[in-house]
């Protein structure tokens, strides 16, 4: 139980480790795609600013030029001259197709239009009066006017550059011209990038995405609202927040969006401030690879843990296996340890049952002459006795006692040559000690003192 335990603690730990693992990798390798998703938006933001800023810079010297051209004063001293305003729709609509701008056109002081490149086409310029236009009110204070707008006779999106047209330090009117900005988005469009450019009230005029056309994102203040409708900047259009479900705020400026649009995803937005024309330049990145970033980074820790995980696994099988050797060679030696120990006690015994036998058949073999020895002893016994006896009755005690004591050293002699046999006869314990061969000699002599002699 206790094992089983240790083995799921040790299983949690691991189970633990690989979730940090991945936790920890999922963190990092969105802090790397992020940081490489905005370094790319950023180099692609810089180069769109640059795109737009010389789009405009290429164009705003042009109403500058045209204003100085007599055949405008002249039109403008004179403007219900028909073979003027005829001239000039000609040379307009040649300087347009040469400039390569959407609209050239001519204003009087109260705005209203006398003279256009599109002259020609179903809904021209001429005769429409623009005086609430931005633009004017600013050409007609001296200076040059900027303004980016839906148009409301072509009902195409344009950027305007408007230049009073001055006669003796008099200001006549303005001569306008309109940018197409629509190739741009064409020319910008990227997959998994959107760009987006924003008016000083936060509408989006320029995107990549249609669908984000003239949307803000964030919603507008009534006053605001109802500045942009009386100025007719997008005419009709309907103005609306995109739907933002979520913001995120990261360092330098950086923003994660969720946008709810079809089809929603989450940007990384990075903004640019045209101050010029008054714009924010934006940039919005779709986090999609970060995701794929972070599942391919994911994938390979956990094949690189399992890997880890299977390794460190038949290390241990391995170890295990190893641990099992030695504990089993150990047993093997201890078990023949024991076994040999065993044979050898059964070795000794019959080692020393053999020397028994031995023995005892020495002691057979020494038997008869054991016997003989016996024998002699017990005749002079006997035979002293007699005398003793014979001594006894006839009164002769000194000569009784002797025989007597004759007696008695015989079988003091008989005593030691049974003890002597007893002892050879013994079971020993086979071990080697110390003998006195003195005690030896005597003994030998003792049972052979008869023969000696």
């Amino acid at each position: 139980m206790r094992s089983l335990n240790r083995r799921h603690g040790v299983w949690l730990l691991v189970f633990a480790a690989f979730c940090l693992l991945l936790w920890t990798g999922a963190r990092w390798a969105r802090q790397v795609a992020l940081a490489e998703l905005q370094q790319q938006a950023r180099l692609d933001l810089e180069r769109y600013v640059a795109h737009l800023q010389g789009q405009l810079e290429k164009y705003e010297f042009l109403p500058v030029v045209l204003a100085s051209n007599r055949r405008l004063v002249s039109l403008l001293q004179h403007p219900e001259d028909p073979k003027r305003i005829e001239a000039l729709n000609r040379y307009l609509e040649t300087i347009n197709r040469i400039t390569g701008t959407s609209d050239t056109y001519l204003m009087d002081r109260e705005g209203l239009t006398i003279a256009a490149s599109n002259w020609q086409s179903e809904r021209p310029f001429v005769g429409r009066n623009f005086s609430y236009r931005p633009y004017f009110k600013e050409a007609m204070k001296g200076n040059l006017g900027r303004y980016f707008a839906l148009g409301t006779t072509s009902n195409k999106r344009g950027y305007y550059f408007a230049y009073p047209v001055r006669h003796q330090g008099r200001i006549l009117g303005a001569v306008v011209i309109k940018l197409d900005l629509a190739a741009t988005e064409r020319n910008w469009s990227r997959p998994g990038t959107e760009f987006i450019v924003t008016d000083p009230d936060g509408v989006v005029f320029i995107t990549t995405h249609r669908g984000w056309r003239f949307k803000t994102l964030t919603p507008l203040t009534p006053e605001v609202y109802r500045r942009i409708r009386e100025s007719r900047r997008y005419v009709d259009a309907p103005i609306e927040p995109l739907p933002i479900d979520s913001s995120e705020e990261l360092s330098g400026g950086v923003r994660l969006l969720r946008i709810g649009t079809d089809p929603p995803g989450e940007f990384l937005v990075q903004e640019m401030a045209m101050p010029q024309a008054g714009w924010k330049v934006q940039v919005l990145s779709r986090t999609d690879a970060i995701a794929r970033q972070q599942i391919r980074t994911l994938a390979f820790l956990a094949i690189l843990f399992i890997a880890l995980l299977l390794l460190a696994l038949f290390w241990n099988q391995r170890r295990k296996r190893l641990r099992e050797r030695v504990r089993f060679e150990r047993q093997a030696k201890r078990m023949l340890e024991t076994r040999v120990q065993e044979q050898t006690r059964e070795l000794q015994k019959a080692q020393d049952a053999l020397i028994q036998s031995a023995k005892l058949a020495v002691i057979g073999q020494l038997s008869t002459g054991i016997s003989h020895e016996l024998n002699q002893p017990l005749a002079a016994i006997r035979t002293y006795a007699d005398n003793a006896r014979a001594l006894l009755q006839r009164g002769r005690q000194e000569a009784a006692s002797e025989n007597l004591s004759h007696i008695s050293e015989l079988t003091e002699r008989m005593a030691r040559i049974s003890s002597q046999l007893k002892i050879f006869a013994r079971r020993t314990s086979g071990e080697t000690t110390p003998v006195p061969l003195s005690a030896a000699i005597d003994d030998s002599l003792d049972l052979l003192a008869a023969r000696l002699r």
